[in-house]
């Protein structure tokens, strides 16, 4: 088992209990519309591709609306079961999903406006730290302020950082791994973190 299968179990379970039509963290998605997100993600790769280029944009709005017309259960236990065989994510899926699952069941914890910080397992905080860093590189775009991730949960109470980018001036971002995980993909307004300067300066890649 990995983070991202018990991430991806609670999130199938979590989905079931507030059902279809709760809210998210993910502007105008309800929990349908973010299931059937992950199951086209993982099972329709073809349509998938429209995520990232605007060419097959139109392939993923077809298959998002065909999907969206199946059960709810059933999109879950598509979800549930992972990637299928014969998707090579379902090979690396502790890394490939990792964040993907974490981030989209605090999407579903938290989308209700009242939340509080889950107590996670240390090797699960490391996981998240590790893979927040390599995702900080890609999603924090370089030419505007400097951002330092500065992990307050590390081991024996231990500050760690990650910084990226060398721009002046300089935003530095505070709090527990899985906190800083969600800053990073774009949660900024469900986060307990300390932030200080211009942190409206910085940019993301789009997802």
């Amino acid at each position: 088992m990995s983070v991202s299968h018990d991430e991806r179990t609670a999130l199938a379970d979590l989905f079931l209990s507030v059902g279809p039509d709760a809210s998210t963290l993910c502007e105008g998605w309800t929990t349908r519309d973010l299931v059937v997100h992950l199951v086209v993600r993982e099972y329709r790769p073809d349509a998938a591709a429209g995520m990232f280029l605007g060419l097959a944009r139109g392939h993923l709005e077809k298959v998002t609306g065909e999907e969206s017309t199946r059960p709810y259960e059933d999109l879950v236990a598509s979800y549930r079961h992972g990637p299928p065989r014969w998707n090579p994510m379902r090979l690396i899926d502790r890394f490939a999903n990792l964040t993907e699952n974490f981030v989209h069941h605090e999407d579903v914890r938290r989308g209700g406006g009242e939340w509080s910080s889950r107590a996670l397992p240390r090797g699960t905080r490391d996981a998240l730290w590790r893979a927040t860093g390599f995702a900080a590189r890609g999603l924090i775009i370089p030419s505007g302020p400097t951002v330092r991730l500065v992990r307050t949960d590390g081991t024996g109470g231990e500050q760690e950082t990650v910084t990226v980018g060398s721009g002046a001036p300089e935003v530095t971002v505070t709090g527990a791994a899985p906190e800083l995980t969600l800053w990073v993909f774009g949660r900024d307004k469900a986060c307990d973190l300390t932030l200080e300067g211009p942190v409206e300066k910085v940019a993301r890649r789009d997802l």
